[in-house]
C-alpha cells in the first residue's frame, strides 16, 4: 500500500489516497474513481509533499547509547568491589571519615539531597553515581 496526499483542483480541498501502488492511482484517476470528499469533483492531483529522507544513519547514536551503558557497568563493578557499602548511612560515614573519627576509606551509599548539600557545605567531596546499588543494608 502506498498514501498519496491529494487536492482536488476544484475546491483545493486536501485529502489522502490509499492505493497498491501508483499504476493503481493514475488508473483509478484516469477512469474518475477518485472523487474530492468535499465538493465530489474528480478533478484530484497528487500534492507537492516534502520527501521522506532517511538521517545518514542511527549507528552512531546507537554506538554511543551501548558505549555509555557498557561504562556506567563497568564504574558500578569497579564501586562494588572496591568500595565500602555504608548504605544510607553514607552522610554520617563520610563526616566519621572527613574528621578522623575511622578510619579513611572509600565508601558509597545513598544521601538525601539535603544530606547531599550539607556535606558539601562542610567541604566533603562527594560523587553522584550513575547507578543505584544492589545491596541492601540491614
Amino acid at each position: 500500500m502506498i498514501v498519496f496526499n491529494l487536492v482536488c483542483d476544484d475546491c483545493e480541498y486536501p485529502f489522502e489516497g490509499w492505493f497498491d501502488n501508483e499504476a493503481d492511482f493514475k488508473s483509478q484517476k484516469r477512469r474518475k474513481f477518485i472523487n474530492c470528499p468535499n465538493c465530489e469533483k474528480s478533478n484530484i492531483k497528487k500534492a507537492l509533499v516534502a520527501p521522506n529522507v532517511a538521517k545518514k544513519s542511527n549507528s552512531k547514536i546507537l554506538k554511543n547509547k551501548k558505549t555509555l551503558a557498557n561504562n556506567i557497568k563497568n564504574i558500578k563493578k569497579i564501586v562494588e568491589e572496591n568500595f565500602d557499602y555504608v548504605g544510607d548511612q553514607f552522610t554520617d560515614e563520610a563526616k566519621k571519615i572527613k574528621y578522623g573519627e575511622t578510619k579513611d576509606r572509600p565508601i558509597y551509599g545513598e544521601a538525601t539531597i539535603e544530606q547531599t548539600k550539607e556535606l558539601i557545605e562542610e567541604d566533603i567531596s562527594i560523587t553522584p553515581l550513575p547507578f543505584q546499588s544492589n545491596k541492601k543494608n540491614n
